[in-house]
C-alpha cells in the first residue's frame, strides 16, 4: 500500500476550526486523494496570520505542490489579508 500523500490540507480558524475542518473533510471526501491534515486554531492577530502563512509557503517549497487551504476568520484586521496571499 502507498502512504504517499497526495495533498496538505490546512484547516484555519480564528476560533476552534471545526467549522473549516468539517468543510474541508467534506470537500476533500469527493476527491481519491490522501491528505495530511494540519489544523491551525485560534488565528487571531496579524503575527499569529504571518505565522501561518510560513507555514503554508514553508510546505509549498517543500513538496513543490500548493497546500489546500480551508479558514474561517471573522476577526476585525488584517489576519485573513495575510492568509489569502
Amino acid at each position: 500500500m502507498d502512504n504517499a500523500v497526495d495533498r496538505h490540507v490546512f484547516y484555519i480558524s480564528d476560533g476552534t476550526a471545526i467549522t473549516a475542518e468539517v468543510l474541508g473533510h467534506a470537500v476533500m471526501s469527493q476527491f481519491p486523494v490522501t491528505i495530511s491534515s494540519i489544523t491551525l486554531p485560534f488565528v487571531e492577530n496579524e503575527s499569529r496570520a504571518r505565522a501561518v502563512k510560513d507555514q503554508i509557503d514553508a510546505i509549498y517549497h517543500q513538496t513543490g505542490v500548493r497546500p489546500l487551504v480551508f479558514y474561517s476568520i471573522v476577526v476585525a484586521g488584517d489576519s485573513r489579508h495575510h492568509l489569502a496571499k
